[in-house]
């Protein structure tokens, strides 16, 4: 008999909200590499492991690499006025 609860739709829904952040801040990043190509190289590699987490279907540890970038985000858009809005 197949469990249906809770637990599968709120993974499916961590799922679905993990990939829109991930697609959010890939877009950001690349035109943040217009205004300013060294903070896009320094974001490209901690949004590598996050979607690498996300493969692999952890999605909370995707969301908790993905909180890290959001802050690199804001402390670069502090020092660089130019780099586009979240």
């Amino acid at each position: 008999m197949l469990a249906v609860g809770p637990a599968p739709r709120s993974a499916e829904i961590s799922r679905h909200q993990v990939a829109a952040l991930l697609q959010h801040l890939y877009r950001w990043t690349a035109a943040a590499a217009a205004v300013s190509p060294p903070v896009a190289g320094q974001l490209a590699p901690p949004l590598t492991v996050a979607v690498q987490f996300y493969e692999a279907g952890q999605y909370e540890a995707a969301l908790s690499q993905l909180s890290a970038i959001a802050s690199m985000v804001n402390q670069a858009r502090a020092a660089y006025p130019a780099l586009p809005p979240m």
